[in-house]
């Protein structure tokens, strides 16, 4: 194995460790020397690859915009392109309700009172992935405008500005759960199923149809959860 391959592999691995520790233990927890000793190498290394933890981080969040775009993308299409999106921000929502601390790491969400430890300082130096690999998973959502668009079930518009609308609701939606603002867990779902409906029919669906394609996309994202192919 040549040295930039060997170093490739390693670069893996201990992002891998990252959004692991990050996920599990938040980006206050993350430490240099526990992630090294994990893959079994030197802080030198981390040093050499990343240039220090604030690069280590970035790679854990871009790593993780990456994952939740890979996660949504793998949504089964059908012939309703609306119930497919819906089905979409509902996988968005589940992979980042299941990963709160690293969800909240890709965004800069942290404890303002932990911003003065170093580890945190450095997650607001990523915030802009939000734009570079953070538009990885924007453009997944974009696709899916344009099927809805192309389909006739919204007015034409540039679908860019119209994923931003619906990734703002789902976006807010996440913290709002994070922060329990809904009670029970799950406990905002008829609400964003009513914001979803008001969101298509004010973008040119019609409310029958929309409401349809809401049904459809509950029957799907059940069969999803539970392994079940769809239909």
């Amino acid at each position: 194995m040549t040295r930039s391959a060997v170093q490739a592999e390693l670069r893996e691995r201990l992002v891998a460790v990252a959004v692991r520790s990050v996920a599990d233990h938040g980006v206050e927890a993350l430490r240099a020397r526990e992630v090294c000793a994990e893959v079994g190498t030197s802080t030198q290394a981390l040093y050499t690859l990343f240039g220090g933890m604030p690069g280590l981080i970035e790679a854990a969040v871009a790593a993780g915009f990456v994952g939740l775009a890979g996660h949504v993308d793998a949504v089964p299409e059908s012939d309703d392109p609306v119930a497919d999106h819906l089905v979409k921000g509902w996988a968005y929502t589940d992979w980042a309700l299941a990963r709160p601390s690293l969800y909240r790491a890709m965004f800069g969400v942290t404890d303002p009172s932990l911003r003065h430890h170093v580890p945190v300082e450095t997650t607001m130096a990523a915030t802009h992935l939000a734009v570079g690999d953070g538009r990885t998973a924007l453009d997944v959502l974009v696709r899916s405008v344009s099927r809805m668009v192309d389909a006739g079930r919204l007015r034409p518009a540039e679908p860019l500005p119209v994923a931003r609308q619906f990734l703002s609701a789902t976006h807010g939606y996440v913290l709002l759960e994070l922060a329990g603002a809904f009670g029970e867990p799950g406990g905002g779902l008829a609400t964003m199923a009513e914001l979803a409906v008001t969101l298509l029919v004010g973008l040119g669906d019609a409310r029958e149809d929309a409401e349809r394609s809401l049904l459809a996309a509950v029957a799907a994202h059940q069969r999803l959860v539970a392994g079940e192919p769809s239909s």
